[in-house]
């Protein structure tokens, strides 16, 4: 992960997936962040926050790919 994305995470990501209603995982969620051990809970943050900066990077390309298939 570059620096940027680094920086990006918690200052863009992380807040805004805080926010989001998590509708029928919040149960699944709620295990995650309340079940683990302390060294659990930190490879957890850690691997959400390598899937959420390369989901992310998909949706830009995917963004990209899509520019000429939208009408203005």
């Amino acid at each position: 992960m570059t620096d940027f994305m680094k920086w990006f995470y918690p200052h863009y990501i992380k807040p805004y997936l805080d926010t989001v209603p998590k509708g029928d995982y919040e149960f699944w969620l709620s295990l995650m962040d309340n079940g683990l051990d302390p060294n659990c809970q930190e490879e957890f943050e850690k691997t959400l926050e390598f899937t959420a900066v390369h989901a992310f990077l998909l949706g830009m390309h995917t963004g990209q790919g899509l520019t000429p298939l939208i009408p203005r």
